[in-house]
């Protein structure tokens, strides 16, 4: 069987649905059409002229993004601007996107676990339970598939209640995340083939294990603060880090992908001893004594993901292949003097 862009839409679709991305964001297919053939895909963190370049060099028919290219929206596409003339690009040599930004944030085994995982972090969890991914649904069917849909609905351990209709309509009340909801209803759907139903879905005030944002753990062993940021500037390529603090020791330990600022107070509530995102404005630089806080660079803490995407789609669909970009896309440079001088201000009295 061929394998089409909208396989791999559906793939991240189970992965990270777009039902848990940010209200802002962009993400699913932003470019192409669903019912191409695909053999080959090309992973990045960003859709940049290099990365088109790639894509084009080693005959990809799909580049997978964490950044959406199309973010905001465009009001128009012209070759004359930045966006506009990648987007034309693509369209010319037939190369689908796929965006996958903040619903992957948000999904268990997503950029922030990936980045603990990089770290060498144990007994991985959300940073962030208060997510509210639960959906309470009313589905109506027809009675005669009563059987059927039951058994689908028992598969995935949902407790459900039932009642019947006028007109031989039978009606499934349930609670499911939506990762669970989102499986149930592609099975659902092939149960039906057509015969009419309704789906009423309605969020409720609840969390999922599955959904959330940024991530925690602990270390195999303790770690002293020197030696934990040289641990993390060296999982994560970086020429440099930022921090603020200073802690003894160093066992557990929270982190999220990119910006991640507002998780600072999570990450305390944790009983984290280092917290490593990136992002980080000057004010909220200023910590407690016993408390690590690490800016790693947006591209650098993210940046694992890219494999993982990689690692996925080849395990999914082994039948094409699927390369990490060989471009690094960090708009960042750094600078060091040869000799670091650690230069203390002045007391103004």
């Amino acid at each position: 069987m061929n394998v089409l862009i909208k396989h791999i839409s559906e793939f991240f679709e189970h992965w990270a649905p777009n039902a848990t991305k940010l209200d802002y964001d962009n993400t699913g297919l932003l470019i192409g059409n669903p019912s191409q053939p695909v053999h080959r895909i090309l992973c990045c963190l960003d859709v940049t002229p290099e990365v088109v370049e790639e894509a084009i060099s080693r005959d990809c028919q799909l580049i997978c993004a964490h950044h959406p290219i199309i973010f905001p929206k465009l009001s128009r596409v012209i070759t004359t601007d930045f966006a506009g003339s990648l987007i034309h690009t693509l369209i010319r040599n037939n190369i689908g996107v796929i965006a996958v930004h903040t619903n992957l944030d948000a999904a268990r085994d997503g950029v922030s676990f990936e980045l603990a995982k990089t770290l060498g972090l144990q007994d991985i969890r959300i940073l962030d339970d208060s997510y509210k991914t639960m959906k309470r649904v009313i589905f109506r069917f027809p009675s005669a598939l009563k059987s059927e849909i039951s058994t689908a609905i028992r598969q995935v351990d949902l407790d459900c209640g039932w009642s019947e209709e006028e007109m031989n309509i039978s009606v499934a009340r349930f609670n499911a995340d939506l990762y669970v909801l989102n499986e149930l209803r592609i099975t659902l759907l092939r149960i039906l083939d057509g015969a009419p139903h309704s789906f009423d879905i309605v969020a409720l005030e609840a969390t999922s294990p599955l959904y959330g944002f940024g991530a925690a753990g602990r270390l195999p062993e303790p770690r002293s603060q020197e030696d934990f940021l040289s641990h993390v500037a060296a999982r994560l390529g970086s020429s440099g880090l930022r921090y603020s603090g200073e802690v003894t020791e160093i066992s557990k330990v929270a982190v999220c992908g990119g910006s991640g600022s507002s998780l600072i107070s999570k990450a305390r509530q944790f009983g984290a001893q280092a917290f490593i995102t990136a992002d980080i404005k000057y004010h909220d630089f200023f910590v407690p004594g016993d408390f690590l806080l690490i800016d790693a660079g947006h591209y650098e803490t993210e940046a694992p993901i890219i494999a993982c995407m990689q690692r996925n789609l080849s395990s999914a669909f082994p039948q094409l292949e699927a390369l990490s970009t060989s471009v690094n896309t960090n708009p960042m440079q750094g600078w060091q003097p040869e000799t670091r001088v650690s230069v203390k201000p002045p007391i103004i009295p």
